[in-house]
């Protein structure tokens, strides 16, 4: 989905994590990146299927910590009220009208 960086940079737990705010006002956050997509910034406008960053293996210590678990991307979706929401309904709907990357 199409949206702007509100948060980006080291959390002790997520690692180099993301987050997007998208124009319907859900937010998509990505943990545990092994870093960013080139000139990416707070405030910026990204669109769907841009590349934002790569997945890894960092988080759950100081700043750099990496290799306490097989890379991954962790992903979710979440509400204006920071409601987690199970993406599957959401997966399921942009499979059938033609809306995945």
């Amino acid at each position: 989905m199409d949206g702007t960086v509100v948060r980006y940079g080291w959390s002790e737990l997520g690692g180099w994590r993301l987050t997007i705010r998208t124009k319907a006002g859900l937010f998509l956050y990505y943990a545990y990146l092994q870093g960013y997509a080139a000139n990416l910034s707070e405030g910026q406008a990204v669109v769907k299927g841009q590349l934002v960053g790569f997945v890894g293996d960092s988080g759950y210590g100081p700043v750099g910590t990496t290799g306490k678990f097989a890379p991954h991307l962790h992903v979710g979706l979440y509400d204006a009220n920071w409601n987690a929401i199970n993406p599957y309904p959401y997966l399921k709907y942009w499979e059938q009208n033609g809306l995945r990357h």
